[in-house]
């Protein structure tokens, strides 16, 4: 061993130490109860942390998945409540006499895979098309909000008009009075919109609520859009209001597209009523 270098010699040293060392451990611990659970403790505690380590960093790592599955789960009960609500309507109107609707919402879950917010027309492109069921002029919501309407339509990817562009037009509601108005965006400020045409003797209060009309062919009715943040009197006739949107435009990833199965009758007979009137 003499003739081993001395960086070598001490790392056998330090490994002969170390087996040594461990077999006395050992030895210490087969032999004393008290020793024995004392070990088991502090192996447990890092058997413990290495697992919650573990657990934390897996979780993490399932976090798109879980997203996705929570967002497929949230269409599916969308569907379910837009069902319910049809259902009841329905009752509703044969309970008065009317004849039931056969009209019903169903959604298309699609991801986001582009999207801009800092421009004058903001567009966003999702990833399901004709494929999929998707065709232009259908509405598109998130959890949190109209999102806009699909412009253009190919076979697997579509592309959606956002509610941040400012040639785009909606009709919003206030859900405590019932009053509705234009929605448009000024290309300013992302996160907020303008609802107009309000008649001056509504009252409004900051915080109210503005939701999607009951008129709409593309949106379920009472879909949430935003609060109100103020309002003021326009020309002396009526009331603009700032509205902070509920979706937050920059973090969309997940999005609905609506089918409405009465649209196309609707839009047929709308069209077939304005030739007339002309």
């Amino acid at each position: 061993m003499s003739g081993l270098p001395l960086l070598l010699r001490k790392l056998l040293v330090l490994l002969l130490f170390l087996a040594l060392q461990t077999v006395a451990v050992v030895l210490l611990v087969n032999n004393s109860y008290f020793q024995q659970n004392a070990v088991m403790r502090v192996v447990r505690s890092w058997q413990m942390h290495w697992w919650e380590r573990t657990s934390s960093w897996t979780a993490f790592t399932n976090l798109r998945k879980i997203n996705e599955d929570l967002f497929l789960e949230n269409t599916r009960l969308r569907a379910e409540v837009a069902r319910l609500s049809a259902f009841e309507e329905n009752l509703l109107a044969e309970t008065a006499g009317r004849m039931a609707s056969a009209d019903s919402f169903s959604f298309i879950p699609a991801r986001v895979i582009r999207n801009s917010v800092n421009r004058q027309r903001n567009f966003l492109v999702i990833d399901k098309g004709s494929a999929d069921g998707i065709a232009p002029d259908m509405g598109v919501i998130s959890a949190r909000g109209l999102v806009g309407v699909i412009s253009h339509v190919s076979e697997h990817y579509a592309m959606i008009i956002s509610l941040l562009n400012t040639d785009q037009r909606f009709t919003g509601v206030l859900e405590k009075t019932g009053a509705f108005g234009t929605l448009r965006w000024d290309g300013v400020n992302y996160k907020k919109i303008t609802l107009t045409e309000i008649p001056r003797h509504i009252e409004v209060n900051p915080g109210d609520t503005v939701v999607s009309s009951h008129f709409s062919m593309i949106f379920p009715p009472s879909m949430p859009i935003g609060r109100v943040l103020s309002s003021s009197l326009r020309q002396g006739t009526y009331l603009e209001l700032e509205v902070e949107l509920f979706s937050d435009f920059k973090t969309l990833r997940y999005v609905n597209v609506v089918s409405y199965s009465g649209a196309e009758e609707l839009q047929r007979l709308t069209e077939t009523e304005m030739e007339e009137s002309l």
